[in-house]
């Protein structure tokens, strides 16, 4: 079956949220269930950036590309240190769509791009997510 590939939609923005400002219990969860250190000065782990949920996960109009889909990796690219108190607001565009040809069969992928930043407008991650579609 033949993935349809409309790559007009690269670059379009389909979430932008605004989170409430980073508590220190939501810090403290997170390296509690990560594993991750958490330093006293009020600092989150680099990594408390994925723990963030927006509104819309993915564009309403990719969402049937196709039969199944699955996780295909993550690129985090980290800034300014997360601190509690830090309203982080994220926003969500397509950033790729392609077709390759796997043993399979035809495989569709998706690259979805999140940057994130905080209330001074510093970076504070670029996460890239990668999705596969049969």
């Amino acid at each position: 079956m033949a993935i349809t590939i409309d790559r007009s939609v690269v670059g379009s923005e389909f979430d932008r949220t605004t989170h409430p400002p980073v508590a220190q219990t939501e810090v403290d969860a997170y390296a509690a269930a990560s594993g991750e250190s958490c330093p006293a000065d009020g600092v989150a782990p680099p990594t408390f950036v994925v723990s963030l949920r927006s509104h819309r996960f993915m564009p309403k109009s990719l969402a049937r590309l196709g039969r199944a889909g699955l996780d295909a990796g993550k690129d985090i690219e980290l800034g300014a240190p997360i601190r509690v108190g830090d309203v982080l607001t994220t926003v969500s565009t397509v950033h790729d769509i392609y077709e390759k040809t796997g043993r399979s069969g035809p495989m569709g992928f998706l690259v979805l791009r999140t940057v994130v930043t905080n209330q001074r407008d510093e970076g504070v991650a670029v996460i890239d997510q990668r999705m596969m579609f049969r």
